[in-house]
């Protein structure tokens, strides 16, 4: 069983800020400013409604320049002139059974030394997911961030659904930290009162999440500081709704969009490196906090927040 940490502590939030013009393709994370986020989609206000389309313009913000409104598999190069130089595929292990499978791709530009890095993850359709065996019934996880380290120097991300039933990212941050964002109760294509859809940079270094915690009732309105996540050196984070079973706000987006993080390399090496994967169940509506800690394979060692 992977590390599992479940939490309902109560840290958190702010007031909504204007998001950047769109454009599709692979964007450059930022490393200062006022935010560590960038944003991707706002189709499904961040899966709190329907997200069952594949983006298209004007909507196409961080969409990689192979995957607007086509099935990209993960098998092919999300951006011309690079190629396919590893594959592997890894069970990930939690609340006793197999919760996904997690798929890795590296591609490389040898002329521009540059890689590719892709993960995606598939929720198993086979396992019940019930994060919390101890209460009755079957509390099935609801995957609002994937990130990973590993991935030092300066980073772009991108990312392609291969199904239109699979989910978007919503944003991507230069950042360990996932923050917790949850709809306005009574309309929920609205973000609810307090919760940022661009995160303010700050905090502290090594927050696995940030927000008010569990929530009897949505929303749960955050302060300023819990919603904000610092700058990270190693660390890439994506924010999703995916789920294989249905989650409490009645969907199922069975696995995540291929994910895409590009940085210069001087070869397509890539080691398994321990605890540089994480899977968070940030309370989008009521549920409480949980990550799950596995391996992934990146250029780099160095995981610190």
């Amino acid at each position: 069983m992977r590390n599992l940490t479940i939490q309902t502590a109560v840290l958190a939030s702010l007031s909504f800020l204007a998001v950047d013009s769109f454009a599709a393709g692979f964007v450059t994370l930022p490393t200062s400013g006022t935010t560590a986020y960038v944003q991707c989609r706002t189709t499904g206000n961040f899966g709190s409604t329907t997200d069952s389309s594949f983006p298209a313009a004007p909507d196409d913000a961080c969409v990689a320049p192979n995957g607007v409104g086509v099935a990209l598999s993960i098998t092919s190069s999300p951006e011309t002139g690079f190629t396919l130089q590893s594959s592997n595929s890894t069970a990930i292990t939690a609340f006793s059974e197999t919760l996904a499978t997690l798929n890795e791709r590296v591609f490389r530009n040898s002329g521009a030394g540059q890689c590719i890095y892709a993960k995606q993850v598939l929720m198993s359709n086979a396992t019940t997911h019930d994060y919390n065996p101890d209460l009755a019934g079957v509390q099935k996880m609801e995957v609002n961030d994937y990130a990973f380290g590993g991935y030092t120097g300066a980073v772009s991300a991108a990312y392609a659904k291969q199904s239109a039933g699979f989910s978007s990212a919503f944003r991507i941050g230069r950042t360990f930290t996932s923050v917790q964002m949850q709809a306005d109760a009574s309309v929920p294509a609205n973000v609810a009162a307090g919760y940022l859809v661009l995160p303010t940079a700050g905090g502290t270094s090594g927050t696995e999440i940030n927000g008010v915690g569990q929530t009897l009732t949505p929303p749960g309105s955050p302060t300023a500081a819990q919603q904000q996540a610092p700058f990270s050196s190693s660390w890439v984070d994506f924010t999703t709704d995916v789920t294989a079973g249905v989650d409490e706000d009645g969907t199922t987006n069975p696995s995540s969009p291929n994910m895409y993080i590009k940085q210069a390399c001087a070869n397509a090496t890539v080691s398994v490196v321990a605890n540089s994967f994480k899977i968070r169940q940030t309370g989008q509506e009521t549920q409480p906090w949980v990550t799950v800690t596995a391996s992934s394979r990146a250029p780099s060692s160095t995981i610190t927040p």
